[in-house]
């Protein structure tokens, strides 16, 4: 129960969500699963589809975006950080590449359950 408070504050400071009632805010965050990445691994790459959203429990992961075909780290995300929500509120690819820093567990909410909080 407490990392779904934990959770659901987190969830709070996505603009999107708002407005959402943190009941169903709640509902949602037992649906989530822990995935555990190691150090450097990607758990996505710039272009690839936008299917899931996270929230860091532990570790830290870096940002990577190309430009000019030079890959630049733009910035370092640690616990309680979420990333993947714009390729899911756009409806678009990823934007940029996320890379593990170190052993890192994350939050993983899957599209489906994402868009039934913006649209309930």
């Amino acid at each position: 129960m407490e990392n779904s408070l934990i959770l659901i504050e987190i969830l709070k400071q996505i603009p999107a969500l708002v407005e959402v009632d943190p009941d169903d805010l709640l509902d949602i965050t037992k649906k989530i699963k822990l995935k555990k990445f190691e150090n450097n691994e990607f758990v996505f790459r710039e272009g690839d589809s936008g299917e899931t959203f996270y929230v860091i429990k532990s570790g830290k992961v870096e940002v990577l975006k190309k430009s000019d075909n030079i890959v630049k780290q733009v910035a370092v995300l640690y616990p309680d950080n979420f990333f993947g929500e714009a390729a899911l509120l756009n409806q678009a690819p990823r934007n940029a590449s996320i890379r593990c820093l170190e052993n890192t567990e994350l939050y993983v909410f899957n599209k489906d359950d994402f868009y039934d909080l913006i649209y309930l």
